[in-house]
C-alpha cells in the first residue's frame, strides 16, 4: 500500500492560526513586476549598465567609441 503524504505544517497552521505570509522579495534592479498591458522593462544587463553611467549609442571600453548603426564594416 503508498502512503499519502500528509501535510502537517498546513495542519498546524490551520489548528493554531500562523504568521501572514511573507511579503515578496524585492528586485534589486528592475523593481516591482510589470503588470500586464505596461512598456516590457530592458534586460538585466541593459539596466545594469545604465547605473553604472553607461548611455545608449555610446561605446564601451577605455575610449568609449561612439557606435554608428546602419554602416557596413568592410
Amino acid at each position: 500500500p503508498q502512503m499519502k503524504y500528509r501535510d502537517r505544517a498546513a495542519e498546524r497552521r490551520e489548528k493554531q492560526g500562523g504568521p501572514d505570509p511573507p511579503e515578496p522579495k524585492r528586485r534589486k534592479f528592475g523593481g516591482p513586476p510589470a503588470t500586464p498591458g505596461e512598456p516590457e522593462a530592458p534586460p538585466l544587463g541593459c539596466r545594469m549598465l545604465q547605473a553604472m553611467g553607461w548611455k545608449e549609442g555610446s561605446g564601451l571600453g577605455r575610449r568609449r567609441p561612439e557606435v554608428t548603426t546602419g554602416t557596413p564594416r568592410g
